[in-house]
């Protein structure tokens, strides 16, 4: 049955927002979906609880204004969110602020009853934000990894002094793949009860292998590493005009991504899109004083398609415009 503490979850915000339209609906023993429509904000959110002790949450929101929510979490959870889509700029009242970005992955580290201020600046956008959450206690968890103690990695997210609202990670490779077969998931009775279970730990067995990467990444590289670094880097500007992307360069470089992004940051001291661009206004200021292209076709040569963007991103390096090099 679904837990009761996420039973009163879903009447709290119902109660909530029951000045506009709210509709609770029971789509099995463990599965609910509440949705809501007002006249500047609509949007769902289905909980699942699994018998693995895994809760899911896969939330889909429009909002054009900004709107404050109380959240009550249970401090002896993890909580772990990826973020699809427009993002809104996520405030605590009186505190911090955080970008919840699309493509990006968050822990939680909320640990008291708090209420944040959602701010949708990209409220214009088609596309709705989304949100897959899996939530599990510390002695399941460890359970489920036949373990008295959790890896290091889990251990660090898990008792981290990061301060509200979360921290930041790049999304676990598999996670948008499986937020789709989560929410598209069309299998009735036991078989979705299966199914469901079995995304929900391979998402969990995502996460976990990921922060294992990026606590492996976020050592001082080997020398191993710094060689498969600098022909990540010579991959790279090689083809600065049709760049690869991050999956493929690090396939490339014998690099997993969140190594190849973390030892770009220490080994080179910048990201890998940081260095490609400053090669490639190197090289266009280069051109310019040899004098025989124009600056549109210095733009094309380095890899720009939009001369404007071009101009700006040149003089904001440079500190002149492009037509002004002699």
């Amino acid at each position: 049955m679904l837990m009761q503490e996420q039973r009163d979850e879903l009447a709290r915000f119902s109660a909530r927002v029951s000045s506009g339209r709210a509709l609770v609906e029971t789509l099995g023993p463990f599965e609910r979906r509440l949705a809501w429509e007002f006249s500047d904000r609509a949007g769902s959110s289905r909980t699942i609880a699994l018998r693995s002790g895994i809760t899911l949450s896969l939330s889909r929101v429009r909002w054009e204004q900004a709107w404050t929510l109380c959240f009550d979490p249970d401090p002896s959870k993890l909580k772990l969110i990826v973020a699809r889509g427009p993002g809104p700029r996520v405030t605590v009242c009186g505190g911090q602020t955080h970008e919840l970005a699309g493509g990006t992955a968050h822990v939680s580290r909320i640990r008291r009853a708090v209420d944040l201020r959602f701010d949708f600046r990209e409220a214009t956008s088609d596309q709705p934000h989304e949100e897959l959450s899996v939530e599990v206690d510390r002695e399941r968890l460890c359970e489920l990894m036949g373990s008295r103690q959790l890896p290091e990695s889990l251990e660090r997210v898990w008792s981290g002094s990061g301060s509200y609202p979360c921290e930041v990670l790049p999304a676990p490779g598999a996670s948008f793949r499986l937020l789709d077969e989560i929410e598209l998931c069309d299998a009735r009775g036991a078989a979705r009860q299966l199914h469901l279970e079995a995304k929900g730990l391979e998402l969990l067995a995502a996460w976990a292998d990921h922060l294992e990467a990026e606590r492996d990444a976020s050592a001082t590289p080997s020398a191993h590493d710094i060689e498969r670094l600098e022909r990540a880097r010579q991959i790279l500007l090689a083809r600065m005009t049709a760049p690869p992307r991050l999956p493929e360069l690090a396939r490339l470089s014998g690099l997993n991504e969140a190594k190849l992004k973390a030892g770009f940051r220490a080994y080179f001291g910048e990201t890998v899109y940081g260095i490609l661009r400053r090669h490639r206004l190197d090289e266009a200021y280069r051109l310019l004083r040899q004098g025989r292209h124009n600056v549109t076709e210095v733009a094309m040569r380095v890899g720009y398609k939009n001369p404007s963007k071009f101009a700006a991103a040149f003089s904001a390096r440079f500190g002149v415009s492009p037509s002004g090099v002699r």
